[in-house]
C-alpha cells in the first residue's frame, strides 16, 4: 500500500508538463474552471472516432515490390483542444507550428544585432475583475510601453496550486518576445503590470518545449486563437509553408487511399499499427457512394485483436473525393504505357 501522500509524491516526480497533462485527465477541479468563456484543455467531449485506427494504403501494386499492397495504419485525431483523448495531439501540432514560424523568422534575420526569442510573463493588477476584451486592450498599451513589437502570445486565465490540480482565476499573458524589452522597474512604474523574465530560448527544441508547456494549461475558447502572433511574425507579414497532411505512397508517390481490412481473406491481416507491404487480398478500397458513406475505423482489444467500427467522418470523405481522381488518372496512364520502365527514362529535353 502507498502512504497517504503517495499521489503527491508521484505527481512531483513528473516534469511540469507531465503534471499538467496528468491533471487535465484526472482533476475534477479542471472541469469547472471558467473565465469569460475560457476553459482548460481536455475538458470537452471526444468524438466517436477519436484514437481509433484507420487503414490508409496504396493498391497500385504494379509499381510496388513483389506486387504487394502498401499499408500505413494511423491513429485518428480530431485535433481539438477540448477533446480528452486528442488534446495532446493538438498541443504538439500547435507547438510545432509556432516553432516553425519563429524559426523561419530567425533564419530571415540579416541585421547585425541578432536576438533570441525570450520567454516573459506579463501579469496585470486586478485582472480577475476584467474581461478578456479589456485585458487584451490593456495589453496593447503595455506592449507599446515595453517596446515589444514582435512576439507570440499565450493567454493563461488561471494559476495552479503546487500539484497543478486546482486552478485559481488569475489572468496573465506568456510572451515569446524578439528584441529588447524596457527596464523592469521603469515598465512597472508606467503600467503597474509585473514582468518576469524566464530566459532566452536558444534552440528550436527550447521553443517547442516552452510552447508545449504553455499550451498544456492555457485558456481555450471557441473562435479564439490559443497562440497569437504580433509584428514581424504575424500571418500578414510572415508566410510559412504548410506541411502536407496528405500521406503518399513511398513507392509510387500516389496519395494513399482509405481501405477496409478483410478479416475473411485467406491471409492473416496485418497488426493494427503496421506500416509496410502486405498481401493485397487483405484490403478493399472504400468508395465514396454518397455523402453518408461511413468510414471503417479499428479499435484494439485487450487480447491483441481489433474490431471494426463504421463511423461517419467528413474529413475522410473529403480525402476520398479529392484523391480518387488523381489515382484513377495515374492507373489509366500506366495501363496505356507499352513499356513501364519508360517513365523513369530521361526525355530529349533533359539533354538540352
Amino acid at each position: 500500500m502507498y502512504p497517504a501522500n503517495s499521489q503527491t509524491i508521484l505527481v512531483q516526480s513528473k516534469t511540469a508538463y507531465q503534471n499538467y497533462i496528468h491533471q487535465a485527465q484526472t482533476s475534477p477541479y479542471w472541469k469547472n474552471a471558467d473565465f469569460d468563456g475560457f476553459s482548460l484543455v481536455a475538458q470537452g467531449q471526444s468524438k466517436e472516432y477519436c484514437k481509433k485506427w484507420i487503414s490508409y494504403g496504396c493498391d497500385n501494386v504494379k509499381q510496388h515490390p513483389h506486387k504487394q499492397h502498401y499499408a500505413e495504419h494511423q491513429l485518428k485525431s480530431c485535433k481539438v483542444a477540448f477533446c480528452p483523448k486528442c488534446f495532446e495531439s493538438w498541443i504538439g501540432r500547435q507547438a510545432n507550428r509556432t516553432t516553425r514560424r519563429l524559426s523561419k523568422f530567425l533564419e530571415s534575420r540579416t541585421i547585425r544585432k541578432h536576438y533570441k526569442f525570450r520567454h516573459i510573463i506579463l501579469s496585470p493588477p486586478n485582472a480577475e475583475k476584467m474581461s478578456y476584451k479589456q485585458l487584451k486592450r490593456n495589453l496593447d498599451f503595455v506592449l507599446k510601453v515595453g517596446n515589444i513589437k514582435t512576439c507570440a502570445i499565450v493567454f493563461h486565465p488561471f494559476r495552479f496550486n503546487k500539484d497543478k490540480s486546482v486552478p485559481v482565476i488569475s489572468p496573465h499573458f506568456h510572451l515569446l518576445v524578439y528584441g529588447h524589452v524596457t527596464n523592469t522597474t521603469e515598465f512597472y512604474n508606467k503600467t503597474k503590470w509585473t514582468i518576469k523574465n524566464k530566459g532566452d530560448l536558444k534552440e528550436d527544441r527550447d521553443i517547442f518545449s516552452c510552447v508545449r508547456y504553455l499550451l498544456s494549461h492555457a485558456g481555450v475558447r471557441k473562435s479564439t486563437h490559443a497562440v497569437r502572433y504580433l509584428g514581424d511574425i504575424s500571418y500578414r507579414k510572415l508566410k510559412v509553408e504548410k506541411e502536407s497532411n496528405i500521406p503518399h505512397c513511398p513507392y509510387c508517390e500516389l496519395p494513399l487511399r482509405i481501405f477496409s481490412i478483410n478479416f475473411s481473406s485467406g491471409h492473416e491481416p496485418p497488426p493494427i499499427d503496421y506500416v509496410g507491404l502486405w498481401d493485397s487480398s487483405c484490403f478493399s478500397p472504400v468508395e465514396d457512394i454518397d455523402n453518408d458513406t461511413k468510414i471503417p475505423f479499428y479499435e484494439m482489444n485487450d487480447n491483441g485483436t481489433y474490431t471494426e467500427h463504421k463511423i461517419y467522418s467528413f474529413e475522410e470523405l473529403l480525402h476520398i473525393k479529392m484523391n480518387t481522381p488523381k489515382i484513377t488518372h495515374h492507373k489509366y496512364f500506366m495501363n496505356q504505357l507499352r513499356f513501364k520502365t519508360s517513365i523513369n527514362c530521361l526525355k530529349i529535353t533533359s539533354f538540352n
